[in-house]
């Protein structure tokens, strides 16, 4: 048995602590959105940021153990830019999570309760496909979740468009216009990182098919 750590491990592992957490945003997303406790809101907000600096950390620990390892699952590159991709998702929950908790919108609208599920959704498939690549013959597997995430993202797509075209059409209040906006566009953009990250995945299994 080899004295020296499995390096595919320990860069599998925080690919997959770094998937999880992001699920675990969206989650709380979804819960904030959902409660009609000010407080268990604030809690799942608050605790939203806490994960956003664990997902930096977590990036930071796959730059710099890429520098280290002799060995690694695939190009150096590749887990850079894989680690960087699941930090923009946190970073899009974290940016939606502060527009609606600042902004303190005055109604938590049916796009906003869409929107959150979708990226609960796209989250949690994006984690799924992350845990499938600690085998990469697993494929047909990853490419199948992968399609699904962009499917979800079309979702959000059309739920945006429409949210953002009924807004133009009947909100009235400049600034409450701009709120909603903002978090509207904060929201879908969540969705678009996960797809984003799909693309590196499928390069990934492509180099390394």
């Amino acid at each position: 048995m080899s004295i020296l750590p499995n390096s595919n491990k320990i860069f599998y592992d925080l690919f997959n602590k770094a998937a999880a957490n992001v699920a675990e945003m969206a989650k709380l997303l979804d819960m904030a959105v959902n409660s009609k406790d000010v407080f268990e809101q604030k809690y799942s907000f608050t605790h939203i940021d806490k994960l956003k600096i664990k997902s930096y950390e977590l990036t930071h620990q796959v730059f710099s153990e890429s520098g280290k390892q002799l060995v690694s699952p695939f190009q150096r590159k590749d887990m850079c830019d894989l680690a960087a991709a699941i930090d923009d998702v946190a970073d899009s929950i974290a940016m939606a999570s502060r527009r609606i908790h600042l902004y303190d919108v005055p109604k938590i609208t049916s796009p906003i309760l869409s929107l959150a599920n979708l990226i609960l959704q796209t989250s949690t498939e994006l984690e799924k496909a992350i845990n499938a690549m600690n085998n990469l013959g697993n494929s047909a597997q990853i490419f199948e979740l992968c399609s699904s995430i962009k499917k979800l993202e079309y979702q959000a797509d059309t739920v945006y468009n429409k949210a953002f075209a009924d807004l133009l059409a009947n909100e009235t209040d400049a600034i409450q216009l701009i709120k909603y906006t903002d978090v509207f566009m904060a929201m879908e953009t969540a969705t678009d990182s996960c797809e984003d990250a799909t693309l590196i995945i499928e390069s990934i299994l492509i180099k390394n098919g």
